[in-house]
């Protein structure tokens, strides 16, 4: 009998924290970051803002949480992608490919405004962005895969190591995307993020 309560319990206690995350996440695609409060969640979730303390650290590990998550997504998505192209596509059209599909999820899916929401907390320190920018990133890993298949099979060459290869080729992504959200809606991210790789690659091929 006890089990069953201890069970229980806990099956409550994964709802209520699948609802706040839920409730969150709306409320942040909504609005600003910095506009909702833990107040703000709680009262949609109908819970206290004690119960909100039993799950989450505080609001900024609760945002923390969110984009660590989407980011592991969304890299899953890329690494899936990926394993679909032609064994037998050139290396260049594979990074060209992966940089549009990165494109494609910035635009589509995460848009512009959210992007400005994660790049001003990026800038200000003060909720833990190191699931988007720390180098142990799965995207970092994807690229690197992509590069070392060319040096492989002679299609690329480069005095860098590949490490560092592969993350020029993420900040190129990272700094066309901060000028898309610095000139938006007139800078077209998707286009200028390919001509940004084209002039990486040209620098790499054989």
């Amino acid at each position: 009998m006890r089990e069953k309560k201890t069970n229980k319990k806990k099956e409550q206690g994964a709802e209520t924290k699948r609802k706040l995350y839920e409730i969150a996440e709306r409320l942040f695609i909504e609005h600003d970051f910095s506009n909702v409060s833990v107040e703000d969640i709680t009262y949609e979730a109908g819970i206290t803002k004690g119960a909100f303390y039993v799950h989450f650290e505080s609001k900024d590990a609760l945002i923390a949480m969110l984009i660590a998550d989407h980011v592991a997504r969304a890299d899953m998505n890329y690494k899936t992608f990926l394993k679909m192209l032609p064994n037998d596509m050139h290396v260049s059209e594979v990074l060209l490919a992966l940089t549009q599909k990165v494109a494609d999820e910035l635009v589509d899916t995460i848009g512009c405004d959210n992007m400005k929401k994660v790049y001003q907390m990026m800038l200000a320190g003060t909720v833990d962005t190191e699931a988007v920018k720390g180098y142990s990133r799965e995207l970092y890993t994807l690229f690197y895969g992509v590069l070392e298949k060319g040096t492989q099979h002679g299609e690329i060459a480069s005095s860098l190591p590949l490490e560092a290869l592969s993350r020029h080729f993420v900040m190129g992504i990272r700094g066309v995307s901060y000028e898309w959200c610095v000139r938006y809606p007139e800078f077209d991210l998707k286009s200028h993020a390919l001509e940004h790789c084209r002039l990486l690659i040209e620098g790499i091929k054989m």
